[in-house]
């Protein structure tokens, strides 16, 4: 990805920038030829892939795993700005729980839309914007899919809601044992504590 002169990061969509950043749609072989569509209003086509990545789709700690296949569906749109995608695509996702560390995996079904705009129909203000041109007569839906699992992920994936977690004294499975706990002493008290018992040793001794 590259950088706009407003700080805000921008996604390669013309074809050496493509290029050079490959791994950005996790290696899919999603790319579909719209040549019929190309300038022709009204025309439409439907699409049906499985793709199966060699690197992980979607979040770096939610997502789909190198090798297993990601059904996806799509309908592609000629348009007078471009050509609009829209679908949706499904997988196993994988994630550790935030609480306990026990695996997680989840059947997720994601959608995603995106225009694809001829060169000559993009806005000059907006020539440095994020926004995806239609360079040639491909479409690569790799980014779209990639990016629709990455903003599935949660904030903190949990093996369930209300997941007790691990004792964070011993990381033992609270779940196993739940009144389990311990007894925690500062040690800046710990001369404070000898004092006292000498105290009462002398007293004892006293009487």
């Amino acid at each position: 990805m590259t950088d706009t002169k407003d700080g805000r990061t921008r996604r390669p969509h013309n074809t050496k920038e493509a290029q050079a950043e490959k791994p950005f749609n996790a290696g899919l072989d999603l790319e579909i030829d719209a040549i019929d569509l190309i300038h022709k209003i009204g025309s439409q086509r439907t699409v049906s892939r499985t793709a199966t990545s060699a690197q992980p789709v979607g979040d770096p700690e939610f997502a789909v795993k190198p090798g297993d296949d990601i059904e996806v569906e799509a309908s592609l749109e000629s348009v007078d700005e471009g050509i609009y995608v829209t679908g949706s695509a499904r997988a196993d996702v994988h994630a550790e729980c935030s609480r306990c560390l026990d695996p997680v995996e989840e059947r997720l079904d994601v959608r995603f839309d995106e225009l694809f705009t001829y060169p000559e129909k993009v806005p000059a203000e907006l020539e440095e914007e994020d926004v995806p041109v239609l360079e040639g007569d491909v479409i690569d839906l790799g980014p779209l899919v990639h990016d629709a699992f990455a903003m599935a992920a949660p904030y903190q994936p949990l093996c369930r809601e209300d997941c007790p977690g691990l004792c964070p004294q011993c990381g033992k499975r609270m779940e196993e044992d739940p009144d389990h706990e311990h007894v925690v002493y500062d040690p800046r008290f710990a001369a404070l504590a000898g004092l006292l018992d000498t105290d009462e040793e002398s007293e004892g001794g006293a009487k």
